[in-house]
C-alpha cells in the first residue's frame, strides 16, 4: 500500500483513509446513497490527481477512470461537480499533464458540461486557454478531445453573458476559424464540432460576425458546404444564414463565393433532412436580401428543387422539426423569388395545367396545398388573391379522368384552402366544403367518387347547398356515416348535417324521414365529444322546426342523453345540450326539474350557467299551482334558483339573478305568491356587495318583481333598502347599468315616501342620463319614473332648478320626438312635461319649464306632432304645455301648426269637446298663433273640416263662462281683500286658482279668435251672429260700463 508523509506531524497516513473521508463528504453533498461505491471511487481518483507522489502514469489512469465514470453516470458527474477540487485539478491536468492525461481531462470536462450548473463551473475554472492550446497541438485524438470539450462548454445560449465575455476575452472565435482554415489538416469530426461550437456562439458573442469576416469565414463555410461532412454542412449552412441576417454586406460575398449551387445540391434527397433544412434556410435568407440571388437560384434550376423540398416531407415520410423547417424555408425561398405569398399561390395555381406529368402536377399542387395552409393576414401583397379562381383550378383536378395521385393532392390543397380562416372567408359554404373534403379523404374508394361528385357540385358557381347535395339522396349518404364508421367520419358527417339543418329548412324533414334521429341520439351516447356536440346542436335545430319533429326526437329518448351531456361535457357541449333541451322539453316535467336541481347542487358540471338557464326555461312554462305548491318539483326548482343567489361563484350569482328576472318577467302571476322577503333581500344584498354585472342582473330581477307594485302595494314596504343601492348603480358610467337601475326604480316611485327618498339621493341626473342615452325601453321607464316622482314631490324652485341644470326637460322632449304616439292614450314624457307646465312660478330664480322650451324652438316640433297624431288624452297634455309658449314663440308655433294640417283640426276638436277649460283656452290660443301668421290656410282648413260652426259656438260659450267667472272672481277678491284689511292672513288656498285665470283668459282668447274668424268672410260673420256672440258682447260692454261708473263714483267720493 502506498503511503505519504504528513508535512506537519511526519507520521504516515494511508492514502485510502483520505478518500473515505472525502467519500462521506461527497455523499452528503450530493444527498444520495452510494450502493455502487461511485463516491468512494471518485474520491480516490481525485486524491490521486492531487497527490504529489503520484506519477504521471498514475494520474493518467486516475483521469481515465474518472472519464469512464462520467460517461455513463449522471450521479458521477454530480459527485465530481460537488467536489471543490475536482474541476481545478482537471483544468490543471489539462494545462500541464501528459498528452494522454490532457485528452482524458478534456473529455471528462466535456462530459461534465452535460449538466448546466457544471458547465458554468467548468467555464469559470479557466479551461478555455488550455483547450485552445490542445486543439492546436496537431494530434488527432487531442484535437477531437479539445473540440468536444469546446463544443460542450459553448452550449450556453443567449443568456450566458459571463460565458460570452470569457469567449471574447480568450479570442475563441478567431481561434476556431483559424483552426477550420483549409490549410489545416484535421478529421471531419473536428470540423463538425468546431462549426457546432461556432453555431452555439454566433447568437450571443460580441464581435462574432466581424471576427468571422476578418478570418475569411465565408470561404471556409462555403468550402465546408461543398465537401464537408453531414454535420459540418448543416452547421455551415446555418452559420451562413445567420451571417447574412446579421450583415447584409456579406450576402454579396456569399453569392460570389458560389454558395447557391452548393446549397441547392444539399437539398437533394440523398442528404439528411437536417442538412436540407439548414440549406433551405440559407437560400431563404439569401433570396430575401438580393435580387441577383433570386436570379442565380432560378438560373441554377432551383425552382424545381425548392418545389421538391416543400413536398419532400410528405413524399419521403419525414417527421419532426427538421422536416417542418425544410418545408418552411423552401417555401420562404419560393415566396421571395416570386414576389410574395399571393403571387406564388396564383403562379402555382395557374401552372397546374401547364404540366403533363402527373408527378409534376402532384408536386405543384402539393406546394400549393402547403402555401394555402400557411397563408395568413401578412401574406397579402399588391392586388387581392382570387380564391375563387384557385378553388376552381383545384376542383378541375377532381374530374374522373385525373389520376388518383393528382386527386389526392387536390383534395389536400382544398382542405388547406377551406381550413384557412383568412382565405375561406371569401368562399361560399366554406365550412360545409371543409367537412365534405374531410369525408372524401377518409372514405373508401366506393364512396369517395360519390362524395367528390357532391364536392364538385358544391364548388360550382352560385351553387345551392340543398341542390349540391342532391336533396334527400345526399342526406341519406351522410346519415350512413353516422353508424359503423370511424370517429372522424362521424364527426364530419354530423357537422355537415348540422350545417344543412341551419341553412336549409327542407333538410330537417329529410333527416327525420331518412331515419337520422336514432343514430344522432346514439352519437350522444357513444360518439366522440365533437360528434356529441354537433349531434346535440342538430337535434336542437330539428326540435325548433316543428312540433312533429320534436315529438320524434323526444320519443327517441334524447332527453336522458342530453342531460348526461349537460352534466359531463365541456362548456360548448353544455351550451348546445342546454339549447337542445330548451327546444325539446315543452313542460315542467317533475322528473326533469328534479334532475336539473340535482345537477345544480352536484359536483358536475363545474359551471352551473346552462343548468340555471334551462331550469329557468322550464319554470317559465310551469303551471301556477306547480310553482306555488310547497314540496313540488317546480317550487323546489324556484327555491333552488333563489338559493343560488348566495353562491360563492360570481358567475352563478349573476346567471341566477338573470334567469330569475326572466322568470318574473313572464310569470307575473307568481310575483304575488312567492315569499317576497325571501327573494328581495338576497337581491338587495347582491346590489350592495356584488360586482356591477351582478348588480345589473339583480336590478333587472327587482324590476320584474316591482312591476306588480300597483296591484300589490305591500311589495313597496319590503324594498326601502333597495332604493339607495339602485340609485348608486344608476350613477354608473355604464348606460346599461344605469338603465337597469332606473327600470327597477320606476314602479317604486309610485310610493310617496320612496319618491322623496329617491329625490334626496339625487336621482335626477341618473334619470336624465337614461332619458338622453338609454335604449328606447329604458327611456320609457325613465320618463315614467320622472312622471311618478313629480306627481309626489312639491315641484318647487329647488326641484325645477335641478331639472334645468341636468337638462331633463330637453331630454324629455327629445325622447318624445322618438316615440311612436299613434293610437297611444298616454305618454309619461308628456305627463311629466304637463306637470312641470302647470307649476306657477314662485319668487325664486328658477326658470319656468315653458321658458326653457321657448329658448329651444326645435324642441317644439315633437310637441306639435303629438297634436297631429296623438289620441285626445295625448293631445290635451301637449296643449297644456304648448299654449304657455304662445307669447314667446307665437310665430314658430303658428308655422308648425300650419305645417301639420291635422293639428288645426285637432285643436278645434279639443276646443269643442274637451271637458277641461284650460285645454279649451290653450287650444284657442294655439289656433290664434296659427291664424295670425297664416290666416287663410288656417281658416280654410277649419272651414273644410266641418267644425267651423261648432268651434264658433264653443268660443261664444267660453265668453259667457268667462263673464260669469269674472263676477265670481271679483266677489272673491273683495272678500279676501276685506279679510286682509281686517288683519287676516292671505292663505295659499285663498289665491286665484289657475282655473280662475283660465276662465278669465278664456273670454279674451275666445273673443280674439272670433274677431279673426269674423274678418275671414261674410259667412263667418253670419255664423258668429247666429251663435249669439252679439248678445254676449253687448252684455260685456254693459258690464264694463257699470264697472267704470262704480270706479268713477268711488273716486269722486274719495
Amino acid at each position: 500500500m502506498l503511503t505519504s508523509k504528513s508535512p506537519k506531524s511526519g507520521s504516515q497516513t494511508p492514502l485510502w483513509s483520505l478518500p473515505l473521508a472525502r467519500a462521506r463528504d461527497l455523499n452528503g453533498a450530493v444527498g444520495m446513497e452510494d450502493p455502487d461505491g461511485i463516491c468512494v471511487s471518485i474520491a480516490q481518483f481525485i486524491e490521486q490527481l492531487q497527490a504529489n507522489i503520484c506519477t504521471s502514469a498514475e494520474k493518467e489512469v486516475a483521469a481515465k477512470n474518472l472519464l469512464d465514470l462520467v460517461k455513463s453516470s449522471k450521479d458521477a458527474r454530480l459527485a465530481i461537480g460537488s467536489h471543490s477540487q475536482a474541476i481545478p485539478l482537471l483544468v490543471a491536468l489539462l494545462r500541464s499533464g501528459t498528452i494522454t492525461a490532457k485528452i482524458n481531462a478534456a473529455l471528462t470536462l466535456g462530459f461534465l458540461c452535460k449538466e448546466e450548473d457544471l458547465r458554468v463551473k467548468v467555464l469559470l475554472g479557466g479551461c478555455i486557454p488550455s483547450l485552445l492550446a490542445l486543439l492546436r497541438s496537431g494530434t488527432a485524438e487531442a484535437q477531437k478531445a479539445a473540440a468536444k470539450a469546446i463544443f460542450a462548454v459553448s452550449h450556453g445560449g443567449v443568456a450566458d453573458h459571463v460565458g460570452m465575455k470569457i469567449f471574447v476575452t480568450e479570442g475563441v472565435v478567431p481561434s476556431l476559424w483559424d483552426q477550420l482554415h483549409p490549410k489545416g489538416k484535421q478529421e471531419k469530426l473536428v470540423d463538425d464540432l468546431l462549426t457546432g461550437a461556432l453555431k452555439n456562439l454566433c447568437t450571443n458573442t460580441e464581435g462574432f460576425w466581424q471576427a468571422t469576416l476578418e478570418a475569411g469565414g465565408i470561404d471556409i463555410l462555403v468550402k465546408l458546404i461543398s465537401s464537408g461532412s453531414t454535420a459540418a454542412q448543416s452547421n455551415a449552412s446555418s452559420l451562413l444564414a445567420s451571417l447574412m441576417l446579421a450583415s447584409e454586406a456579406s450576402c454579396t460575398k456569399v453569392l460570389n463565393a458560389g454558395a447557391v449551387r452548393y446549397l441547392l445540391k444539399l437539398l437533394g434527397p440523398a442528404n439528411e433532412v437536417s442538412v436540407r433544412s439548414e440549406a433551405a434556410g440559407a437560400l431563404e435568407v439569401l433570396s430575401s436580401k438580393l435580387i441577383s440571388a433570386k436570379k442565380a437560384i432560378v438560373d441554377e434550376g432551383g425552382i424545381p428543387i425548392l418545389i421538391s423540398s416543400v413536398v419532400a416531407p410528405s413524399k419521403e415520410f419525414m417527421q419532426g422539426l427538421p422536416a417542418q423547417a425544410l418545408q418552411e424555408h423552401a417555401m420562404g425561398a419560393l415566396v421571395n423569388i416570386s414576389g410574395g405569398m399571393s403571387a406564388i399561390v396564383l403562379s402555382l395555381g395557374e401552372s397546374i395545367e401547364s404540366f403533363r406529368s402527373d408527378i409534376q402536377v402532384a408536386d405543384i399542387i402539393g406546394v400549393l396545398a402547403y402555401a394555402l395552409m400557411v397563408f395568413n393576414e401578412n401574406s397579402y401583397t399588391a392586388g387581392s388573391l382570387d380564391v375563387l379562381k384557385i378553388e376552381g383550378l383545384l376542383v378541375r383536378q377532381l374530374k374522373p379522368h385525373s389520376s388518383q395521385l393528382v386527386q389526392e393532392r387536390a383534395i389536400e390543397a382544398l382542405a388547406s384552402l377551406y381550413g384557412n380562416a383568412h382565405l375561406s372567408i371569401g368562399l361560399l359554404h366554406a365550412e360545409a366544403k371543409r367537412m365534405l373534403v374531410g369525408l372524401v379523404t377518409m372514405a373508401s374508394c366506393e364512396i369517395q367518387e360519390e362524395l367528390m361528385h357532391l364536392l364538385r357540385n358544391l364548388c360550382s358557381v352560385n351553387s345551392d347547398l340543398w341542390q349540391s347535395f342532391e336533396g334527400r339522396e345526399g342526406i341519406q349518404l351522410l346519415i350512413s356515416f353516422l353508424g359503423i364508421s370511424t370517429e372522424q367520419q362521424q364527426e364530419h358527417a354530423v357537422a355537415l348535417l348540422s350545417i344543412l339543418s341551419v341553412e336549409v329548412d327542407d333538410s330537417k324533414w329529410a333527416i327525420t324521414a331518412a331515419g337520422g334521429i336514432p343514430p344522432l341520439v346514439q352519437l350522444l351516447e357513444s360518439g366522440s365529444w365533437k360528434a356529441k356536440e354537433d349531434a346535440a346542436l342538430l337535434l336542437g335545430n330539428l326540435c325548433s322546426h316543428s312540433e312533429e319533429i320534436r315529438a320524434c326526437v323526444q320519443s327517441a329518448d334524447a332527453v336522458p342523453a342530453l342531460l348526461w351531456l349537460l352534466r359531463n361535457a365541456g362548456p360548448k357541449g353544455q351550451e348546445v345540450a342546454a339549447k337542445a333541451l330548451k327546444h325539446l322539453i315543452r313542460d315542467a316535467d317533475a322528473a326533469i326539474v328534479n334532475q336539473l336541481v340535482a345537477l345544480l347542487w352536484g359536483n358536475k358540471p363545474n359551471s352551473k350557467v346552462h343548468v340555471i338557464m334551462l331550469l329557468g326555461c322550464l319554470l317559465s312554462v310551469a303551471s301556477h299551482e306547480e310553482l306555488i305548491q310547497k314540496e313540488g318539483a317546480a317550487n323546489k326548482g324556484l327555491q333552488s334558483l333563489i338559493q343560488m343567489l348566495g353562491s360563492s361563484e360570481e358567475e352563478t350569482q349573476e346567471n341566477a339573478a338573470s334567469v330569475l328576472a326572466d322568470v318574473f318577467g313572464v310569470r307575473k302571476d307568481i310575483c304575488e305568491n312567492i315569499g317576497r322577503l325571501e327573494i328581495i333581500n338576497p337581491l338587495i344584498k347582491l346590489l350592495n356587495i356584488g360586482t356591477e354585472p351582478i348588480a345589473m342582473q339583480s336590478a333587472r330581477a327587482l324590476a320584474a318583481l316591482f312591476s306588480s307594485t300597483e296591484t300589490n302595494k305591500d311589495v313597496v314596504y319590503t324594498t326601502s333598502g333597495a332604493v339607495k343601492p339602485l340609485i348608486e348603480l344608476g350613477k354608473s358610467p355604464s348606460i346599461s347599468a344605469a338603465e337597469m337601475a332606473i327600470n327597477a326604480l320606476a314602479n317604486l316611485l309610485s310610493d310617496a315616501q320612496i319618491a322623496e327618498q329617491a329625490f334626496e339621493e339625487d336621482i335626477i341626473p341618473s334619470l336624465t342620463k337614461v332619458l338622453r342615452d338609454g335604449t328606447k325601453g329604458g327611456k320609457g321607464h325613465a320618463a315614467g319614473a320622472l312622471a311618478r316622482l313629480l306627481s309626489h314631490m312639491p315641484v318647487d324652485d329647488v326641484l325645477v332648478e335641478r331639472l334645468h341644470h341636468c337638462g331633463t326637460v330637453v331630454a324629455l322632449v327629445a325622447f318624445l320626438a322618438s316615440t311612436d304616439l299613434d293610437n297611444v292614450t298616454s305618454s309619461d314624457a308628456l305627463e311629466a312635461l304637463a306637470i312641470l307646465a302647470r307649476v306657477k312660478q314662485g319668487g325664486g330664480p328658477a326658470i319656468p319649464t315653458w321658458a326653457v322650451l321657448a329658448e329651444l324652438p326645435n324642441s317644439l316640433e315633437p310637441l306639435v306632432k303629438c297634436l297631429a297624431i296623438g289620441l285626445p288624452p295625448v293631445q290635451e297634455k301637449a296643449i297644456e304645455v304648448l299654449w304657455r309658449l304662445c307669447r314667446d314663440q307665437s310665430i314658430v308655433l303658428g308655422d308648425l301648426v300650419v305645417e301639420m294640417p291635422r293639428c288645426i283640426v285637432a285643436l278645434a276638436n279639443r276646443v269643442i269637446y274637451s271637458s277641461t277649460l284650460e285645454v279649451k283656452v290653450g287650444g284657442t290660443a294655439l289656433l290664434i298663433c296659427a291664424a295670425k301668421e297664416h290666416k287663410k290656410i288656417a281658416l280654410d282648413t277649419l272651414n273644410e273640416s266641418g267644425l267651423f260652426a261648432q268651434l264658433i259656438h264653443s268660443l261664444v260659450r267660453m265668453m259667457k263662462h268667462a263673464m260669469k267667472m269674472k263676477d265670481l272672481t271679483v266677489d272673491k277678491f273683495e272678500e279676501v281683500q276685506g279679510r286682509t284689511n281686517q288683519g287676516g292672513h292671505f292663505q295659499e288656498r285663498e289665491t286665484f286658482t289657475e282655473h280662475d285665470s283660465a276662465s278669465v283668459l278664456g273670454g279674451t282668447v275666445a273673443l280674439w279668435l272670433l274677431s279673426i274668424i269674423a274678418s275671414f268672410n261674410s259667412e263667418s260673420k253670419v255664423a258668429i251672429m247666429e251663435a249669439g256672440a252679439m248678445e254676449v258682447l253687448i252684455q260685456k260692454l254693459a258690464n264694463f260700463s257699470s264697472s267704470a261708473h262704480q270706479v268713477f263714483c268711488c273716486s269722486s267720493i274719495g
